[in-house]
């Protein structure tokens, strides 16, 4: 019997190691493979005491096996559950088990209490088992598992009973005597073999079931949340796309009040004069300035397409657009212009619509001031690029400055120019001792920004020191 059981118990354990391989994300079947494994070798054991009798092979080593293999399957229940098995009570309980199975195994002749003593760790760990597998609450192991409880009770019953008998009749705990709690541990064994191949297969059907359905439900879930993303990450572009035509928009609505409503104003008002004006050099002096204002507003209408039209545009470009613009001022005010550029200029272009058009009306609006107010023979205007930052400075050798302003202009130019460059996030130096001179340094790459976003200006400072030493 003893052979049959552990033959049935090591092919068990064959069975579970191959579905183990196969099947490494299950868990709980590791460790009852090895439970079958130490079992069967448990019971093979037992068996060679009808060839030899050695206490600690035959007796002994069988009865710790048989311990060590009823605690795994307690461990793999627990893990299959997702739990931590508690191990140090019933580990301190197997320590009287094993001092009373060794007591009266060996030195006392009440032999027939053995059989008390052996099954106690036995049943304790059948016992925690069955309670892991009957305290199972997903859906689709229930059953199997309610089925595994049972069957670890019902074993464990069959070793309180025969410990039972033994006890009453005082039998002999051998084994291989003949009675019927002998018959009786056989069939058990046998039957628990059996169920709990049939309860575990089943278990590891229905568990990579649930893990399908679980996949397939998180897919559906991500999917969803990705659906929700996109959508939210949609309106959310439509809404700064909003935001920034708005921006956009009120920008460039500023920009024709500044540049465009004076001159038109200026337009009415010069219209006006004429329409009343009888000698006729006055009038040819008033449609001089009205020729003036004209070509000027087509120039500011000629500019605005050229930044709404071009897109990204290169520094090259920024710079000669810029160039052209104070050669042109300079030679008709009959000065000289010394023009220089250092440093190595950006490779990304000037993509934001807003920031050239600001950066060019800041810079443009220097060297207005420069030809109109300065009354200079020379000036000199010199740009330099750092790895933050770039610096333009716009000096002249004319009247200069009092108090911030223009000598002979109490106009807008000069605050709408430290406006501009304050939205760029950058900052203005004005020097009007001798001549004057404006000195820009403004952050790369260049951006626009509302004015109350004032950065701080470290770095600029730095840089703004190095540009003061080099000019």
């Amino acid at each position: 019997m003893a052979l049959v059981s552990g033959c049935i118990a090591i092919l068990q354990a064959l069975a579970f190691g191959c579905a183990w391989a196969l099947n490494r994300r299950t868990p709980g079947l590791g460790r009852w493979t090895l439970a079958s494994l130490l079992c069967g070798i448990s019971l093979l054991l037992v068996l060679c005491r009808q060839s030899f009798d050695l206490p600690l092979l035959t007796h002994w080593l069988p009865t710790l096996l048989a311990w060590a293999g009823t605690a795994l399957l307690y461990m793999g229940a627990a893990e299959f559950r997702g739990r931590r098995a508690l191990l140090k009570w019933p580990l301190l309980c197997c320590v009287p088990a094993l001092a009373g199975y060794l007591w009266f195994g060996w030195a006392s002749p009440l032999t027939w209490l053995r059989p008390a003593f052996y099954s106690t760790p036995t049943v304790l760990f059948l016992g925690l088992a069955a309670r892991e597998w009957l305290g199972e609450q997903r859906a689709g192991l229930r059953l199997a598992s309610c089925c595994g409880g049972g069957a670890a009770v019902i074993y464990a019953f069959s070793f309180v009973y025969r410990a039972w008998l033994i006890a009453i009749h005082r039998a002999s705990p051998e084994p291989f005597q003949d009675g019927g709690d002998q018959l009786l541990m056989f069939v058990s064994t046998l039957l628990s073999l059996f169920c709990w191949t049939c309860i575990a297969l089943l278990l590891l059907n229905q568990w990579h079931h649930l893990e399908k359905t679980r996949f397939h439900e998180a897919q559906l879930i991500a999917q969803k949340n990705l659906v929700d993303a996109e959508r939210q990450l949609a309106l959310r572009e439509r809404e700064l796309l909003n935001e920034r035509t708005l921006r956009q928009r009120d920008l460039l609505l500023r920009d024709l009040h500044d540049g465009l409503g004076g001159m038109t104003a200026n337009l009415v008002l010069l219209v006006s004069m004429g329409r009343s004006e009888e000698e006729a050099a006055e009038r040819h002096e008033l449609m001089r300035h009205i020729e003036h204002l004209v070509v000027g507003c087509n120039r500011e209408v000629r500019s605005l397409m050229d930044v709404l039209e071009k897109g990204p545009v290169d520094w090259c470009q920024i710079l000669q657009e810029l160039r052209e613009h104070a050669e042109h001022l300079t030679a008709g005010h009959g000065f000289n212009l010394d023009w220089q550029v250092h440093g190595k200029l950006p490779e990304s272009p000037l993509s934001d619509a807003a920031a050239r058009l600001s950066l060019l009306r800041c810079l443009k609006e220097a060297v207005n001031n420069l030809a109109r107010h300065a009354q200079a023979r020379h000036a000199r205007i010199r740009v330099r690029f750092f790895n933050h930052c770039f610096g333009v400075t716009v000096s002249d050798d004319g009247i200069g400055l009092q108090n911030g302003k223009t000598a002979n202009s109490g106009g807008r130019g000069l605050p709408n120019m430290l406006r501009r460059c304050e939205e760029l996030r950058g900052r203005v130096r004005i020097h009007g001792s001798a001549g004057t001179t404006l000195r820009f340094i403004i952050p790369l790459p260049v951006s626009h920004h509302a004015i109350a976003q004032k950065p701080p200006f470290r770095d600029l400072a730095n840089a703004g020191g190095a540009l003061h030493e080099k000019a």
